[in-house]
């Protein structure tokens, strides 16, 4: 039961791609109808393009949205074939081929307001969105109750419900329809524009695709509707939609895993920057509101890397409250020898072929704490007499720290309370960069530092 709980997800999508296929080639059987292939088209690849999404990333947004609008088309192609060649048949096949139709653009429209993460591009696009369903829902009574889009749509058969449209819903049908169609199109120009100017690295090259195809569905649209007084230009163009989404997809993902595992050797300043060009390349390549690289072990751990750069150095955690915190954290190692931690925070789960991606880039964190860590040993052997940031208190704090005292014996010592006490030792260690892990012991590194600063003052 658990096995199957765990493949349910990526079952459901291979289902319902699976009937559109199956739809499409029975609708197919019926014969070649020019003006209703682009329908099994859109309903292939849109239905495609969506099962790989939901196979990499299950329940995500964008790839219900492709899936809806690809079975929604499969429906329409099947209705218009038998409605087209069999007018013996029910009318409601025939129906069921025209009444979709501002549905099928209503998802294709969102499909479009959502990639490639499945959300809009700001707050401000929802009062868009609410205003696109509430039209679509409009034309689609519309059409589900009175015989409009028949005659362009080539279905023979009649209505189920009325044998005549009213001159006022003819009216409102010609006044809304097409005008509508036209606002929705130019719509995915300007929400994939809008995006484009929220984002960049990876997620600007998948939108460029997005945004010729777009551009061009639109345009052709406009043409067909100005010279020959219909929209199938622009209906048969959507296909490439589905189409491009899906290269952009693919595309992008690799770009992303290209960026992100060679980002090293495009690096050439300064080493103590190569923390924050991880993070700027992590996060460039998951889309990530923040990625920090953490330095340290089994116990406390800090902050050495941000993007977008902390002006402020974080306070010391532990990975216990950084997994707690719900961002993705990849612990770093060295061998079984904990060295750190990359932690990214974005709001949408990783795809499949992210998080073999996250878990490859834990090498290379490696190797940029395996340096750090390095750098800090070396720093702490070469730091001879050089406690001018320690006040005096501090410095008396240090010498105790000499003798071996710990913190309650300090505070007999200096006849402090211990919540003094404890902070004071916490600045003597951070001044002396000295953080906790499990490899070493800050005390004994704390007096070795007293012992060779008043060595050489000697």
């Amino acid at each position: 039961m658990a096995d199957f709980r765990r493949r349910a997800p990526g079952l459901v999508p291979l289902a319902v791609l699976s009937s559109v296929v199956v739809l499409t080639a029975f609708g197919l059987a019926r014969g070649l109808w020019l003006e209703n292939v682009h329908n099994a088209l859109l309903a292939v690849t849109f239905t495609g393009v969506g099962a790989y999404v939901l196979f990499e990333r299950p329940r995500h947004r964008e790839g219900l949205l492709f899936l809806a609008t690809g079975t929604v088309h499969a429906v329409m192609f099947f209705g218009r074939q038998i409605g087209h060649f069999d007018p013996g048949e029910s009318p409601v096949w025939g129906w069921l081929g025209v009444w979709p139709l501002p549905l099928a653009l209503a998802l294709t429209t969102l499909s479009v307001f959502c990639f490639p993460d499945g959300r809009l591009p700001s707050r401000r696009w929802r009062p868009v969105a609410a205003v696109v369903l509430a039209l679509t829902a409009l034309l689609m009574l519309l059409s589900a109750v009175w015989p409009v889009g028949y005659a362009s749509a080539g279905v023979v058969m009649p209505h189920p419900f009325s044998s005549a449209v009213p001159p006022v819903v003819e009216l409102l049908w010609s006044v809304l329809a097409n005008p509508a169609f036209i606002a929705f199109q130019v719509l995915w120009v300007v929400s994939v524009v809008a995006r484009w100017a929220r984002r960049d690295g990876v997620a600007r090259r998948q939108l460029v695709w997005l945004v010729a195809a777009s551009a061009l569905s639109a345009t052709l649209l406009v043409v067909g509707l100005l010279i020959w007084g219909s929209p199938r230009a622009g209906i048969l163009s959507a296909t490439l939609l589905p189409l491009s989404a899906g290269w952009a997809i693919v595309h992008g993902q690799h770009a992303a895993s290209y960026a992100a595992l060679s980002w090293l050797s495009h690096e050439s300043g300064d080493p103590r920057d190569l923390p924050d060009a991880l993070a700027r390349s992590i996060a460039e390549a998951f889309g990530a509101t923040r990625v920090t690289i953490w330095l340290g072990g089994a116990g406390a751990v800090h902050a050495v890397g941000a993007w977008p750069i902390l002006h402020d150095d974080p306070p010391l955690s532990t990975l216990a409250a950084l997994r707690a915190a719900g961002s993705h954290l990849q612990q770093v190692r060295r061998g079984e020898v904990p060295l750190g931690a990359i932690v990214v925070e974005r709001v949408e789960p990783f795809s499949r072929t992210e998080s073999r991606l996250f878990t490859d880039l834990a090498p290379q964190a490696a190797l940029v704490l395996d340096h750090l860590a390095l750098a800090e040993v070396i720093a702490r052997q070469q730091r001879v007499g050089e406690h001018s940031e320690l006040t005096d208190r501090e410095r008396d704090v240090l010498a105790l720290i000499a003798r071996r005292l710990f913190n309650s014996a300090i505070c007999d010592e200096l006849h402090l309370s211990i919540k003094t006490v404890e902070p004071l030792v916490s600045r003597v260690f951070t001044k002396l960069g000295l953080y906790s892990d499990s490899g070493s012991n800050r005390r004994v590194l704390a007096a070795l530092e007293y012992q060779r600063a008043t060595g050489a003052e000697q």
